[in-house]
């Protein structure tokens, strides 16, 4: 018979909106068992404050990086939007009687939920969705979906 081992490691995503918070609850009620290792992830994507303005004049077309203060208070107020966001899923997994460990990390949100998974041999991930539409979510692309297509592991998405 194959070894089972006991304790499962178990990664959320979490982006501080209600369906993620909802999933959190989700896999307390539905998923979790006592010594389970739960990791709620989330991601802060810097890139966005690091594109080049595009600057049109009559004589030239011009690329030129952004304020690099400005970028600098950019970056501290999402790491700062983080720590509150991973102090509220605190309060809320402690409103649960679940233990859980926060992990902060830099880059786009699907890429780095996937990457903790399979740096901390997870059993599952688990993500809430937000129900984009065919059409926005082609566009918009989703982090649940990007999940679902590049996890090695099971993948629980909960819809509300």
């Amino acid at each position: 018979m194959a070894e089972t081992k006991d304790r499962r490691t178990c990664v959320i995503a979490v982006d501080g909106s209600n369906y993620a918070t909802e999933a959190v609850k989700w896999f307390k009620k539905n998923v979790h068992k006592p010594g389970d290792c739960v990791l709620l992830v989330t991601a802060i994507d810097h890139r966005k404050h690091l594109q080049y303005g595009l600057h049109v004049s009559p004589k030239a077309v011009t690329m030129t990086p952004g304020n690099p203060d400005s970028i600098t208070h950019a970056f501290a107020a999402e790491d700062k939007k983080a720590n509150e966001l991973l102090e509220k899923m605190k309060t809320v997994t402690d409103g649960l009687g679940m233990e859980a460990e926060f992990v902060k990390m830099s880059g786009e949100a699907g890429e780095c939920i996937v990457k903790k998974a399979k740096d901390s041999g997870a059993d599952l991930i688990v993500t809430g969705c937000r129900g984009l539409g065919t059409i926005r979510r082609t566009i918009l692309g989703s982090v649940s979906d990007y999940i679902i297509h590049h996890s090695e592991v099971p993948v629980f998405v909960v819809r509300h």
